[in-house]
């Protein structure tokens, strides 16, 4: 009798305990989250309130520690997002009633804070154009901002060029990326073509690569060999760009087509390009590329 007495108190004891224990786990459980969501939503006030102040043209003119970094994380999300590089455009968001655009004082302080950023963004900021708007009293501006790349690594773009046959896709690309006009007797597409018979019929039939590069600037660094056929050197060029686009030359006769598909899938391009002839428009293989 004793002995079952004993074991008895010894479960009614433990049994307490572990309710104990589940009230206090229930109560350290429920308090977690409770915690948490505060904290959230005083988060999210400050997000909300960073966010109006985001969207306001006038948020690059003096902004303090808080709005600085806030504009930082905008851009670091914003070349996260680009791959490295992103357009800006100042003077432009919520004007509070006043005309789009600011004053020369304003653009020139919201061009300082941008600057500011380069050594924490670890990039390059170069102007691509600027605009008057309201009479020539205020401005809208663009800017390239670039990140810096290891020298051994750039940023890759890959263009599919589609388009009808004799539309000019591989005069263009000649022009392009060797930096000559044509003369009208096809100099500059033969700067592309791998193939006697494609410099004797004007046309390609093979999947044509060529190279275009740009540095951190965003000025063209090809530099086509003076000597011989003016060949490009691709490794001069990558090392010395930020960024590359890679044009994927297609064949634009019916004849390639299963080539010119080929090329389009087998590439793994970024964009494509579809070029129209002026003087015919839309027609033939521009619709089959579509």
């Amino acid at each position: 009798m004793t002995s079952q007495t004993s074991n008895n108190i010894n479960l009614s004891a433990t049994s307490d305990q572990s309710s104990n224990m589940a009230t206090n786990d229930g109560i350290q459980t429920f308090a977690e989250p409770t915690v948490a969501r505060i904290t959230n939503e005083v988060e999210d006030q400050q997000s909300d309130a960073i966010r109006q102040y985001l969207s306001k043209k006038i948020a690059w003119i003096s902004p303090n520690e808080e709005q600085f970094d806030a504009l930082v994380q905008l851009l670091k999300k914003r070349l996260d997002e680009g791959h490295g590089e992103t357009i800006l455009e100042i003077g432009t968001g919520v004007t509070d009633g006043e005309c789009p655009g600011l004053l020369n004082d304003e653009m020139e302080a919201s061009v300082a804070t941008l600057k500011s950023m380069q050594t924490v963004l670890d990039s390059e900021v170069q102007l691509l154009r600027e605009k008057s708007v309201s009479n020539n009293t205020r401005y809208i501006s663009e800017y390239l901002i670039r990140r810096h790349i290891d020298q051994e690594d750039f940023m890759e773009v890959r263009v599919a060029v589609t388009g009808n046959v004799d539309a000019g896709k591989s005069t263009l690309l000649g022009v392009l990326t060797h930096g000559l006009l044509d003369d009208g007797r096809g100099i500059a597409r033969q700067k592309l073509f791998r193939h006697k018979h494609e410099m004797e019929t004007g046309r390609t039939s093979s999947v044509g690569n060529d190279i275009l590069g740009f540095d951190a600037q965003g000025a063209i660094v090809n530099r086509p060999d003076t000597h011989g056929n003016q060949a490009l050197d691709w490794s001069d060029i990558c090392q010395r760009s930020a960024k590359v686009v890679t044009f994927i030359d297609l064949a634009g006769h019916e004849k390639y087509l299963k080539t010119t598909v080929f090329g389009m899938t087998g590439h793994a391009p970024d964009y494509a390009m579809l070029m129209v002839g002026a003087n015919a428009g839309v027609i033939g293989m521009t619709k089959e590329h579509l």
